[in-house]
């Protein structure tokens, strides 16, 4: 295993006076040999605070994004991330480098056991030295559509919560990627002249999420024939690309297999959780299977997967943990709470239930994944 005193951890982002302390803390308590970097902006108080060297850029500022009635202000932090980002992988000075969020959770060093366990690769779109580390929150395979579509092939969407890896391959991933002029990257499809493109993402109008602009700048840079107009342009030879791509460059992991977390999204331990969004994650399992169908043809898969083997009863019964999960999260209002355990609960088993009668009667049941592919642009 890679010794914590070759690795420097970039904490990148705001301050936040309850989650950075503890993120540095988790830092110290499993990599305690580590060096640390706190990248953030001109003005944070960063007092009492454990890092190693301090990084304070200019903070580019962010755009809003969400306006809806009764939600919280939700803003485009993407030209944050990637300044500060940029600034402490500047300043690091170790083999090995991961890069966090200021609010994530160490909870054991357990990442590293994966540093080497998937070594095969192919020619095609090889980039980095060795493959990076990443979260399968959210790296995506599709996204779910609205009620009135099929889900949404996603390309070069990588999770950007934690990356870890050589310093010079994140490097290579971040340091050429450009800052977007805003606000009309964030508010892309809403602009007269793009407004009649398909926007995947629906409420967000930005011109890409943030983890499919880096994820998508990284490769278009290094290959010619990697092309995106924006969000809206994708297509099945695209996403094969990227499939390929990303098995050569990254190796995804869920909670248990990393032990790595953030407070925010408490079902980050638990990524089922998530709710039927999960379907479309490059999860671990479905990460083994694209590794051993594009680099080890002789790869034994680890994991099983009842999610995976039987699609048609996935969606009820992830419907189920998401409604557990909002009844569970501290952070739920009282009402939300009560909403899911009259109903949210109840009527998600009962169509869980439902379903799997059907299934043993051979009748075909309702779910969204048996009866149609993944949608994708005809241009």
């Amino acid at each position: 295993m890679i010794n914590p005193k070759y690795i420097s951890i970039i904490v990148q982002g705001s301050v936040s006076q309850e989650e950075t302390p503890r993120c540095i803390e988790s830092i110290r308590g499993v990599l305690p040999d580590a060096e640390i970097i706190l990248s953030t902006y001109k003005g944070e108080d960063v007092a009492n605070l454990d890092y190693d060297i301090l990084v304070q850029s200019d903070d580019p500022g962010a755009v809003l994004i969400d306006t809806l009635p009764k939600h919280k202000p939700v803003y485009n932090n993407m030209n944050r991330q990637l300044v500060t980002t940029k600034a402490g992988l500047k300043h690091a000075t170790r083999k090995y480098a991961m890069k966090l969020r200021s609010d994530a959770i160490l909870t054991s060093d357990k990442f590293l056991n994966y540093f080497d366990m998937f070594p095969k690769r192919t020619e095609n779109y090889k980039l980095f030295e060795r493959k990076i580390i990443t979260n399968a929150l959210f790296t995506r395979f599709y996204i779910k559509g609205t009620k009135s579509q099929k889900p949404v092939i996603i390309p070069f969407h990588i999770s950007d919560w934690w990356f870890f890896g050589l310093r010079n391959d994140l490097e290579t991933y971040f340091l050429d990627t450009e800052l977007v002029e805003e606000p009309n990257f964030t508010n892309y499809f809403a602009l007269e002249e793009n407004k009649a493109k398909f926007n995947p993402y629906g409420i967000a109008k930005f011109k890409f999420a943030p983890e499919q602009y880096f994820g998508y700048s990284c490769f278009a840079r290094n290959f010619d024939d990697i092309y995106m107009e924006d969000a809206s342009d994708f297509n099945e030879d695209l996403m094969e690309k990227f499939r390929e791509a990303l098995v050569n460059n990254f190796i995804i992991l869920e909670f248990e297999q990393s032990g790595i977390y953030l407070n925010k999204y408490l079902y980050s331990k638990n990524e089922k959780f998530s709710g039927d969004q999960y379907l479309g994650l490059y999860h671990f399992h479905r990460y083994e299977n694209e590794y051993k169908k594009y680099c080890d043809n002789d790869y034994v898969i680890t994991t099983k997967d009842d999610l995976w083997e039987n699609k048609n009863l996935a969606y009820a019964k992830l419907r189920i943990y998401k409604h557990i999960y909002k009844l569970t999260n501290p952070a739920t209002p009282l009402y939300k709470k009560l909403e899911q355990f009259v109903i949210g609960i109840p009527i998600s088993v009962i169509t869980y239930l439902i379903d799997v009668l059907k299934e043993k009667l051979g009748v075909n049941v309702r779910g969204k994944y048996k009866r149609g592919k993944v949608r994708v642009n005809k241009e």
